[in-house]
This record gives structure tokens, C-alpha cells and sequence, in this order.
């Protein structure tokens, strides 16, 4: 993530398109984990009474919210996902209580329905998709069709990976079966996504970098399409499994990397931070942006291996608890 958002965002030679490999896979792996988190947050077997579980999903999405509309106003150049994140998180509060397979099912459906609704919509509008950030100033109609629709992250689009998250986190993802599965099955989807997408082009003759209906047989990055999702999707699904399998590793050697992800949300908007501060108008080569990526990356989890070590919560994620009580306190006789 940090990597692709230092940038620069150009594959011409073989060193940029490694560099350039996260681009539009690691904002929807981000997505995936978080519908993960959700799930987490819900899971049945927590047995959290409903209304707390909702009072803090709400906070959770008004401060996400508010935070991402603040945050966008930086000249860091990034297009910020956490606005997104609270108005899916708000949608999302009824299908916590859906079961597994009709999660599933409802997954597998916006995965087609989603982009064909949001393509449909552009086309009607006869309209170009730019993924404009969510700027302010702007009436709450235009923030929320920038959020739903024209926005970067189109939130018709991108509650798939929520959902894909949400459903995963059903399973038992310590049984090793479930993480091979994940492993196995996410690596054969992130490939099927890409050679479908070209099969089908090459038999229809539709180039599906045009806009319109054609981006239904798109798997390029940032195409909302099926078959982009398909693939984006498998290949979080994949590194989840492989992290998953190697944890007990990781708990032994790796407690820095641990602690970074402890304050994910902080660190999120610090590396945002350090990007308008340090980095802007740069980079212009490759080499400067692996450098600053790295220097980043080093500094966010320095930062945060020390903090929790001193201090436990993130700052940021203190905020993320509910400032006043879920529940009525039962009246003492």
C-alpha cells in the first residue's frame, strides 16, 4: 500500500512493474481484511448483545467517515479509502447478521451485479469514469456520489471484497485446511480472473479498456469489472492464507510487524503524513520511490513496534472505542 501510494504509478521496464505489482490489489486486499475485522467484530460466537455491536459499528463509521473526508484535504496525492470504509461499514451492519452461505450467495452476486449496476449508471449519465477523490468543499449529494459512484472507490463496487472478507470470517481460519484452501484456491482465482479476462476478449473481439459495457471483460487495475474483482480478491484471499500458515513463525520472529498491524489505523495516517510532508511533488523515478517506500515503511514500524511496546493501544484506535455506554446499566433496587 505504502508503495503504491508514494508512487510513481508507471510499468514501463521490468523493475516498475514489480514495484507496480500491488497497484489496485493492495486497496482491495485492504478492503478484504476489514470486511474480515467486521466479521470478527460480530461473530456470532462473541455473543456481544446486538445493540452494542451496532452503537459501535455507527461510531466506527462516522469517525471513518469524517476522518476521510478530513484526511483527503492533505496534499499527500493519495485517493484516501476510509470514507468509503464508513459508509460500507454502515451498510454492512444488517448483513452482519446474515448467515454463512447467504453471505456467500450475496457475495457472488454483487460480484457481477455491483459493476454491471455501476457501469450501467455511467453509461446512462453518458459519463467517463475518473475516480475523482472525495474532495471538500461539496454538498453531501456530490460527496456521496463520489463515495457510491465517480469516487476512486465506488462503493457499489467495492463492497464485494467487504462481503468476501465478512463471509471468510465465518470460517475457522486456523484449521490448516481453510488456510491451504485459501492459499491454493485465491492463487488459481488471481490467475483464472486475468487469462479469463483475455480469453474473452480475444474470442469477442472487444478491447475492454473502452468504456461502457466492454469493462465487464476488463481485469486490468482499477477497472471495477467481475473479472478484476475476481482476481483482486483471489490474490488477497491468497496472501491471507500464506500469513495465516506462517503466524506461529511470525508470533516467534516477527513482533514488530505484529505491532505495526496493532495500529494500522495510525500508522494509515501518519504514512499519508510523511508522504505530503517529505515526499510531494516527488518521486520521479522508480528508484526513488522503492527508497521512500522503504524509508517509510522502516519508520511506521519502528514507530509502532515501540509504541505498543510503551504505550499498548494506538492513539487513533483508542478513538475507535465508544466514548459514552452501548447498553442501558440496569437500575440498582
Amino acid at each position: 500500500m505504502i508503495a503504491v501510494n508514494v508512487g510513481p504509478q508507471q510499468a514501463d521496464g521490468l523493475l516498475e512493474k514489480l514495484f507496480m505489482l500491488p497497484y489496485g490489489r493492495a486497496s482491495l486486499l485492504f478492503m478484504f481484511l476489514a470486511g474480515i475485522g467486521l466479521g470478527l467484530l460480530t461473530h456470532p460466537a462473541r455473543k456481544t448483545p446486538w445493540r452494542e455491536q451496532w452503537v459501535l459499528l455507527v461510531w466506527r463509521s462516522l469517525l471513518l467517515l469524517v476522518g476521510g473526508l478530513g484526511l483527503q484535504t492533505i496534499n499527500h496525492g493519495v485517493s484516501v479509502i476510509l470514507t468509503v470504509y464508513g459508509v460500507l461499514f454502515l451498510a454492512a451492519i444488517p448483513l452482519t447478521r446474515m448467515g454463512t452461505r447467504a453471505l456467500a450467495i450475496a457475495t457472488g452476486a454483487m460480484a457481477i451485479l455491483g459493476p454491471l449496476a455501476w457501469i450501467a449508471i455511467l453509461v446512462a449519465r453518458d459519463e467517463a469514469f475518473r475516480g475523482k477523490p472525495i474532495l471538500l468543499p461539496a454538498t453531501p449529494i456530490e460527496v456521496m456520489d463520489r463515495i457510491v459512484i465517480t469516487g476512486p472507490y465506488p462503493a457499489l463496487v467495492w463492497v464485494v471484497p467487504l462481503l468476501a472478507g465478512l463471509t471468510l470470517s465465518r470460517f475457522d481460519m486456523a484449521s490448516k485446511r481453510i488456510q491451504m484452501r485459501l492459499l491454493v484456491g485465491g492463487f488459481a482465482a488471481m490467475i483464472g480472473g486475468l487469462l479469463l479476462s483475455r480469453m474473452l476478449g480475444a474470442l469477442t473481439g472487444i478491447d475492454p479498456t473502452n468504456e461502457g459495457y466492454a469493462r465487464l471483460l476488463a481485469s486490468y487495475d482499477h477497472s471495477e469489472a467481475p473479472l478484476w474483482l475476481l482476481s483482486g480478491v483471489g490474490s488477497a484471499a491468497c496472501l491471507v492464507g500464506l500469513f495465516c500458515i506462517i503466524e506461529p513463525w511470525l508470533g516467534r520472529h516477527a513482533q514488530a510487524l505484529i505491532n505495526l498491524g496493532r495500529l494500522s489505523l495510525t500508522m494509515y495516517v501518519v504514512h499519508l503524513i510523511l508522504i505530503a510532508v517529505f515526499v510531494r511533488p516527488d518521486p520521479h523515478t522508480t528508484i526513488e520511490g522503492i527508497a521512500y517506500a522503504a524509508l517509510i515503511s522502516l519508520f511506521c514500524l519502528i514507530c509502532a513496534h515501540l509504541w505498543v511496546l510503551h504505550f499498548g493501544r494506538g492513539p487513533l484506535e483508542r478513538l475507535l472505542r465508544v466514548p459514552f455506554p452501548a447498553t442501558r446499566r440496569p437500575v440498582s433496587s
